[in-house]
């Protein structure tokens, strides 16, 4: 029996576009490639996660410092942020397939270049690479979802696929640490090298070509390459422009809430953690614990919970996931009960379990089908301008607020953001269905 992987319709009259579907792939239904997407982002994160707290050790080596280290980290999100809707439309332009794989295999070489690296600088020069080509992998693997979800589900699938991701968040740091006490720096940048092989290798046997833009001709591959390459820069933004929703308003204010949300994190990282060691007295495991709790919320909320805005609506839950995802914050205003933190940020993470793929869903119900994936890519944008703005703030008022002050700022930065939510107008854009898609035939037991 033949099942259809897309839930949307071709226009009227014209023929499906079939691309190849390997034997391999051929045989998996739309849920098993995104259950499989799941596996793989799992495993993606935890290679990532797992060498993140090492890159100190390694710039200590390397007789640098803090600085450098925030140096890499900077180059690493400024890139995303500027990479992230081309990688986008890349993906609707040439196939999620091909930005999926093409993302994991640079993280592929990334780890290595890590491993690699004799000097600091050289260091901070792949993780600025790695940043920007690797910006695409997040805005494909959701065009994926949303091409093979129907869109009643969608937002469930999103949780589904990101609770994979945040069992790597789970897992990382533990293995990495644990690997790094016992065999030292190479024998985990090694495991992570071949736990992102073994995630490419998985994608490559088993994920499909969901979405074939029929609008670009099907001509030699270095045609292709040549029309993206001598591109101009203005024609670039023109095609971002087109591709913008119809419910512009909305998705401006769908953006705001991602950057506020990403941006309040952001604030407060770095005095949080000097706070938990200095003013409250915890030690590192107490601190990881808290992390680790929120993490393990988040990924039951994203498996469990992600449905809801499917049944009851995306505006409810974004807003209820928004008011809960404050409890952190609120908590540390507050409090300085251990017991009573944890419990915030375990509230937290359930919030964020709720307002993400709730909103992910959202952009994903308004965007017109060719693009999904460079409107998600201006959503990974979004988030990464909060994640520099954030600390780069903090670093300038940091010795003229209090840390109190600093907590309170994201409270009224949250809930601000709540107040917003309350006017975007969620739901399925008009021209949806109206927009040419591939349906892929997949033969299932």
């Amino acid at each position: 029996m033949n099942t259809q992987l897309s839930h949307s319709e071709a226009q009227a009259g014209s023929t499906p576009i079939q691309p190849p579907v390997s034997p391999l792939r051929r045989v998996l239904s739309g849920r098993n490639v995104m259950i499989i997407l799941a596996v793989c982002m799992a495993l993606q994160m935890t290679s990532f996660v797992m060498i993140m707290p090492l890159f100190a050790r390694r710039f200590s080596e390397f007789g640098a410092g803090v600085a450098s280290l925030g140096a890499s980290e900077i180059a690493y999100a400024l890139a995303s942020t500027l990479a992230a809707p081309f990688m986008g439309a890349l993906a609707d332009r040439f196939g999620r397939r091909r930005l999926v794989l093409g993302s994991l295999v640079i993280y592929i070489l990334a780890f290595t270049g890590y491993l690699l690296a004799t000097s600091a600088p050289m260091f901070i020069v792949i993780r600025g690479l790695a940043g920007a080509l690797t910006a695409g992998l997040m805005p494909a693997v959701t065009g994926i979802i949303a091409d093979l979800a129907p869109s009643n589900r969608r937002a469930q699938w999103i949780g589904i696929v990101s609770g994979g991701g945040s069992v790597g968040w789970i897992a990382g740091p533990i293995l990495g640490g644990v690997l790094y006490d016992h065999w030292g720096y190479s024998a985990a940048l090694t495991i992570s090298i071949l736990t992102a092989l073994a995630t490419f290798t998985m994608a490559f046997i088993t994920v499909p070509e969901t979405h074939v833009n029929p609008g670009r001709p099907e001509g030699k591959t270095a045609q292709k390459v040549q029309a993206f390459r001598f591109g101009s820069l203005k024609s670039s933004f023109s095609a971002i422009r087109r591709s913008l929703p119809n419910s512009l308003p909305a998705f401006i204010i769908l953006l705001w809430i991602y950057f506020a949300v990403m941006f309040a994190w952001a604030f407060i990282e770095p005095r949080f953690m000097f706070y938990a060691y200095d003013d409250l007295g915890w030690n590192s495991s107490m601190l990881g614990l808290v992390m680790s709790t929120y993490g393990i919320a988040m990924t039951l909320g994203e498996f469990g919970l992600s449905q809801l805005s499917d049944r009851l609506g995306r505006k409810p839950v974004i807003l209820l996931g928004l008011a809960l995802y404050s409890a952190q914050f609120i908590g540390l205003a507050f409090f300085r009960s251990y017991i009573l933190i944890a419990a915030a940020f375990v509230i937290a993470g359930l919030g964020n379990a709720l307002f993400d793929p709730a909103l992910s869903a959202s952009i994903l119900d308004i965007a017109p089908a060719e693009h999904r994936a460079r409107l998600m890519g201006i959503k990974s944008t979004a988030g990464s301008l909060g994640n520099i703005l954030g600390p780069g703030l903090i670093i300038l008022f940091t010795s003229s607020l209090d840390v109190h002050v600093i907590f309170f700022i994201t409270v009224f930065v949250v809930l601000l953001t709540a107040l917003a939510g309350l006017y975007v107008r969620t739901g399925a854009q008009s021209s949806e269905k109206a927009s040419p898609s591939i349906s892929i035939e997949e033969q299932t037991a």
